[in-house]
């Protein structure tokens, strides 16, 4: 998906920072649900890789079959949401409101797993929604922007604290960054919180819920503002 140039405004929409910060908790959440549920991650593939690297050495078959089903799951999402998406720019287009319910549905296939008891089956499905949800959004004012997972988060937070220390200057974009840092945190937080009191089940549903409705929302969102440019 192609990145537009980085933009030179120093300022940001309250509306980009909510939605930065509710997607990336969901990320979060979805993550720390699985991690605790299956001791595996589905947001970011770096520990994915590594998982797959120990299956390889060890030549365990099921290590290196769920490594790859939650890897190829990911990049998967990533291309349905290139297909779906493609260059419609965010948040001019219908195509986002769609991309969350398939988002929703795929954490609804994993809860359905989760019941029962297929765990690659969750696996997948939660790796292919992280995926879709990871790409829906890849670029806003030309900042990169990465909602299930936070290596390229702190690494892009870095670069910005080191031109606050050089030039003692602090952009929306740096706030961005630390906004979706913090939204990741809270919502793997909320996760682990809610596990003891609901269960894994109940727990991805959280998520599932919360994309269907910001889905909808979405969907009203898109259909007014069409009402008001063709009224």
């Amino acid at each position: 998906m192609p990145y537009p140039p980085r933009s030179t405004d120093d300022s940001a929409s309250a509306k980009a920072f909510l939605i930065a910060f509710v997607m990336a908790g969901l990320a979060g959440h979805i993550n720390s649900v699985m991690l605790m549920a299956f001791g595996l991650p589905v947001s970011q593939m770096t520990g994915t890789a590594s998982h797959l690297s120990e299956g390889m050495a060890l030549a365990d078959p099921m290590v290196v079959i769920t490594a790859v089903v939650i890897l190829t799951g990911f990049i998967g999402g990533a291309t349905l949401s290139g297909l779906l998406i493609g260059r419609r720019p965010f948040p001019e287009s219908s195509r986002y409101a769609w991309a969350l319910g398939l988002e929703s549905l795929l954490l609804a296939t994993a809860v359905i797993c989760v019941v029962l008891g297929q765990a690659t089956g969750a696996l997948a499905a939660a790796a292919i929604a992280c995926g879709l949800q990871n790409a829906l959004v890849a670029s806003y004012r030309g900042l990169l922007i990465r909602t299930t997972h936070v290596t390229g988060i702190a690494t892009d937070l870095g670069v910005y604290l080191a031109r606050l220390i050089r030039r003692r200057a602090w952009s929306w974009q740096g706030w961005l960054l630390l906004t979706l840092l913090g939204g990741y945190v809270l919502g793997g937080s909320m996760a682990v919180f809610a596990q003891g009191l609901v269960g894994t089940t109940n727990n991805l549903l959280i998520p599932t819920v919360a994309t269907a409705a910001i889905a909808v929302l979405d969907a009203v969102y898109q259909r007014q503002r069409r009402n008001t440019i063709n009224g």
